[in-house]
């Protein structure tokens, strides 16, 4: 077993661990970030020839490699590795719940060693967090070098981790320091790179769990938009530009520490039901529901017991779509539409609370 340390001083460590932080409520306690090299995916069949650590130090990016230079080392670095995790509280991966963790476990196993410090990590896995944001940032896939083209990320290592199984097969058969600079440069290049892409996580706080810091609602110039200016905090800093309109006809447009969303105005009669029906009437010949209180003005012909598809009211009026569904004053076309609204003025008039939950709604919408 070979172990090897790097260090870069850095002096903006505080900006990898931010988004990290406000997700997951990090008060305390020391993140640790790790990735593996092996020669095939299964346990059973493949070697684990590298363990990759990276972690923070004042000012420093500190990496560890452990290295099974010989290929029968495996349970050594695996030891080692679960003794250094004692000091950290949080593990983050890259696609590591579905692979790296599990690969580990099935080795120590096969190497009757007991993992007690890597098990007890809280595990963060980024690939997990943002996979279903694939279909808003247009990549082909998920994988981590394909996210970091798409962050403008660019890392020296040239190779895939399937390339470099030939490259540490020869390494062991005959070591040399080009290899073994490939092999470790690959897993150096994955740690950084993982860092990097950590800011990905900030689409996810600002879709799921958005911080604002002010915004502005309003029409557009002929009414037939409602728009909405957001300004989050400057540590939450989108790292590239989206732009895109989903199947509602919603449109956001956000970079930087601002965004801006469009949502068409439609101006209808629609339909408010009221969901306690059993105490409605509904009038055939106005075509509305009035509660049991007021139907002694009606005379008994002109009026039946309601039920849940006609206890209505109807409103003319303009309206924008509404994903809140327990909003309490919400407007439909017909009773099974899953697609709700709101009137405009209720949301332009609403105090700052119901505006901030209503753009909320509107960003998780958009995912």
């Amino acid at each position: 077993m070979k172990i090897i340390d790097y260090t870069h001083e850095n002096n903006n460590i505080e900006q990898y661990s931010l988004c990290l932080k406000h997700l997951y409520d990090i008060h305390s306690g020391r993140i640790l970030y790790f990735d593996i090299e092996t020669t095939g995916l299964s346990a059973r069949n493949s070697t684990l020839y590298l363990i990759g650590a990276l972690w923070f130090e004042d000012n420093m990016i500190c990496i560890r490699q452990w290295f099974n230079e010989d290929g029968y080392t495996e349970k050594e670095i695996i030891e080692s590795f679960n003794t250094f995790c004692s000091d950290f509280t949080y593990l983050v991966h890259f696609n590591g719940t579905t692979f790296d963790v599990p690969y580990i476990r099935e080795k120590a196993l096969k190497h009757n060693l007991t993992i007690d410090n890597i098990e007890r990590l809280i595990q963060i896995d980024i690939f997990k967090e943002i996979r279903t944001y694939k279909k808003m940032f247009g990549l082909e896939n998920m994988k981590q070098v394909t996210i970091e083209k798409f962050l403008k990320i660019y890392r020296e290592d040239t190779y895939s981790g399937d390339e470099l199984i030939n490259v540490y097969q020869r390494y062991v058969a005959r070591p040399d320091e080009e290899r073994e600079h490939l092999l470790l440069l690959h897993n150096h290049d994955d740690l950084i790179g993982m860092i990097n892409i950590t800011t990905i996580l900030n689409y996810k706080i600002l879709f799921e769990r958005p911080l604002i810091e002010s915004h502005v609602i309003h029409f557009n110039d002929d009414n037939t938009q409602i728009e909405i200016d957001i300004i989050f905090p400057k540590h939450i800093i989108i790292p590239q530009r989206i732009s895109f309109t989903n199947q509602y006809g919603t449109y956001i447009n956000a970079s930087d520490n601002q965004a801006i969303i469009i949502i068409p105005v439609i101006k209808d009669t629609l339909k408010h039901f009221f969901k306690d029906y059993k105490n409605y009437y509904y009038l055939p010949g106005e075509d509305m529901a009035i509660h049991k209180s007021v139907s002694s003005y009606v005379e008994p012909e002109n009026r039946i017991k309601a039920t849940k598809k006609n206890c209505y009211i109807k409103k003319t009026d303009s309206y924008v779509i509404c994903f809140d569904k327990e909003y309490p004053e919400i407007f439909m076309f017909n009773y099974c539409d899953k697609v709700t609204y709101r009137t405009c003025s209720s949301l332009i008039n609403a105090d700052d609370n119901t505006q901030i939950k209503y753009i909320r709604e509107t960003l998780l919408s958009l995912i």
